[in-house]
Order: C-alpha cells, then structure tokens, then sequence
C-alpha cells in the first residue's frame, strides 16, 4: 500500500515530511491528516530534530480536501464530522506548537485548511506560480479551524476578505501579507531551501527550540510583568548556559 506522507531523517538533524499523493494533488483526507500528525508527534519527540521541511510531491503542494472523501462524509453523522475537525484541529496545533522550525516549500497550488497549515510553519518559501485559496466559502464550508493561524499571519482584515470571497491570492501577494517569507523560480525551489536549512542546522538544537519557543511565548501572551519575567529568566537561563560551557571549556 503506497505511503501517503513520507519521512526521510538526514544527518544533522533535518527530517523532510513530503505530502505523496501527487495523482490528487497531495488532497488531504482523513488518512492523510493521521498519517501527519502520527509522523509530527514521532519528531517532536527527537530531541536531535533541529529542523522539519514540509513539502509535497507533484505539481501542487496541497489542492485542499479530497473530493472522494467529502463524498463519502456526506452521509455520516455529526460524531464522525466533530472526529474529522478534532483531527484537522490537532494537526494544525501541532505544526504550529512543534519544538523545532518548519519549513514549508510550495509548488502550485495551495487551498481550504491547506493555507492554514502554511501558516502555522515558521518558514515558508514558495515558487513564483504558487497560488492561495481559502475555498471553504465557495461551498458552503467554514474555515473554522484555520481562522486562528489565518488571523495571525494574514490580519483580520485580510483574513475576512479571502476568506468571504475565496479570491485567488497570487505568490507576490502572499508575500506581501506575510503568508510567504522568499518567492523563488519553482526550479530553484529545493537547492534555495536547501541552502537556507543548511544554515539554520549549523545552530544548536538547544538554541533553534529556545529561540521558537521565545517568539511564540511573546506573540501569544499580553506583554505584561508576568509575560517579562517570563522573557528575563529565559534570557538568563541561555546566557548562563552558555557561560557555564565555556567555562568548562577552558578547564578541561
């Protein structure tokens, strides 16, 4: 039976996570979602993962939901629907909560909770063709479970106006509201995100956790006292760490 998503651990600390339904258009289903959250929760608990590269095979990152499926889910219950969006929930906060960086390489297109999951990676560059949807509204669907991820990359404002008219955001537009870090020719895609992983796997594991940790504590929390202690004694914690290793550096 042909593997839905693929895991190929490198030296170093890389773990590429690759989408493998490109017949579909790496169209995700409940099998497909499982398959990614069981393979997310297996890296999170490497502590040598320095980073993940989330990609798809094909054409197309991620054309949305897959038609069969949606036909198939027509005629259960709410039981089986509230199970699907537990599974979809799940997998977005574990790709936004995973200790390590995520990259994202887009090809193609990009649609429905697709582009959520796009905005729960840290990293994300994409070919100049690319293409965003947030195609719920255009059959009768909400984008619930992404509303958060979309809120927090895109805006409110511009989160309501794609996701109300489900108009095709380009490549160029994407990057202009922050949904994109780098646009890059689709045929330099892979040797651009391999350079760029390249860099960030030269840093320590402890330092690139820490780091993400750091930036997702002040994005998240109102910048009070509580939320500057917080920040105070994670600096100083590092910088003592740090000291210590040289410390015992220069002894042995």
């Amino acid at each position: 039976m042909k593997e839905t998503v693929l895991i190929e651990r490198r030296d170093g600390g890389l773990a590429r996570v690759i989408l493998n339904k490109p017949e579909s258009g790496n169209a995700y289903d409940d099998e497909l979602i499982c398959t990614l959250v069981t393979a997310l929760d297996d890296l999170a608990d490497d502590p040598d993962i320095k980073l993940v590269w989330l990609s798809g095979r094909g054409s197309h990152f991620c054309t949305g939901p897959d038609r069969q499926w949606l036909k198939r889910r027509q005629k259960v219950g709410r039981a089986e629907h509230y199970q699907d969006a537990e599974q979809l929930a799940r997998l977005l906060s574990t790709l936004y909560n995973f200790p390590s960086p995520v990259l994202l390489t887009v090809r193609g297109d990009v649609n429905a909770a697709a582009v959520g999951l796009a905005c729960c990676c840290d990293l994300v560059l994409a070919s100049e063709r690319s293409t965003f949807c947030i195609t719920e509204s255009l059959f009768g669907q909400v984008p619930a479970l992404s509303s958060p991820y979309l809120i927090k990359v895109l805006g409110e404002r511009a989160a309501k106006y794609y996701a109300l008219t489900g108009e095709v955001m380009d490549a160029y537009t994407a990057t202009r509201l922050g949904l994109v870090n780098r646009l890059v020719p689709s045929d330099e895609l892979d040797a651009v995100a391999e350079v760029l992983a390249r860099g960030i796997l030269a840093r320590s594991v402890e330092s690139l956790r820490t780091t993400k940790s750091v930036l997702h504590l002040a994005a998240n929390e109102v910048y009070d006292e509580t939320l500057m202690e917080s920040l105070i004694d994670c600096s100083t914690d590092v910088r003592s760490d740090v000291s210590e290793n040289l410390r015992n550096g220069e002894s042995a």
